[in-house]
């Protein structure tokens, strides 16, 4: 677990389509955290990265993404 991070702020850094599927890279501020999520939009890529990293233990559980850099 990140030390501190309870309520990540995350930024999607890249959007992109594979196999017809718009995919998002988001980034844990602060870290070079990075995960790969399927979405329709930057929100809810931020919202399952956040769901992600809750899941690794990455971040506390509770926690919700931010919209910074959306």
């Amino acid at each position: 677990m990140v030390d501190g991070v309870s309520n990540p702020e995350l930024e999607v850094i890249e959007e992109y389509v594979i196999e017809g599927r718009k995919r998002f890279r988001v980034r844990l501020k602060g870290t070079k955290i990075i995960v790969n999520v399927s979405a329709s939009s930057p929100h809810e890529a931020a919202s399952k990265a956040a769901e992600l990293l809750v899941k690794l233990g990455i971040v506390k559980k509770g926690a919700r993404g931010g919209a910074a850099g959306i």
